[in-house]
């Protein structure tokens, strides 16, 4: 005799139980491309021109930014300059006030080789009357040419 215990008993009925038959699996549609959604492709276009609208104006910037920094290099040079040459003006300037001066009229003079005078002689005018009348009432009479034929007819 066979002796039946509770573990064979399990097997039993787990042998017992009709098995699952295998469900059929549903046939899959065969697979096709699908288009995006228009509003994504427009979203898309949208994004795609805003990033290169926005590169678009920092590289106008950044042209700009470059542009004032030169410019603004030429006239720190120019600025230089200018402080250069008003120091020569004002170098010029100072030796013109010494050379009208007195004293640099006087080193002038004395340079150029001329002598003090041993006194001064004031100059005043005449009075009318007091110097006499030239001899020759046209003292230039002589030196014109005198006319001759046709020329003297003319005149």
């Amino acid at each position: 005799m066979v002796a039946v215990t509770p573990a064979s008993r399990r097997l039993a009925a787990v042998a017992a139980q009709p098995r699952p038959s295998a469900k059929p699996q549903p046939r899959r549609a065969p697979l096709r491309v699908v288009r995006p959604d228009r509003r994504s492709q427009a979203l898309g276009r949208m994004s795609t021109l805003v990033l290169i609208g926005l590169f678009a104006i920092l590289f106008a910037i950044a042209g700009l930014h470059a542009a004032l920094v030169q410019t603004q290099a030429r006239l720190d040079a120019q600025r230089a300059d200018n402080a250069v040459v008003a120091e020569q003006i004002d170098a010029l300037e100072a030796k013109l006030a010494w050379i009208e001066s007195p004293a640099g009229i006087e080193e002038w003079a004395e340079t150029a080789g001329l002598v003090r005078a041993p006194g001064y002689i004031v100059l005043s005018p005449a009075a009318e009357g007091a110097l006499a009348a030239p001899a020759v009432a046209d003292p230039f009479a002589s030196k014109r040419p005198t006319p001759t034929g046709e020329e003297a007819a003319e005149g």
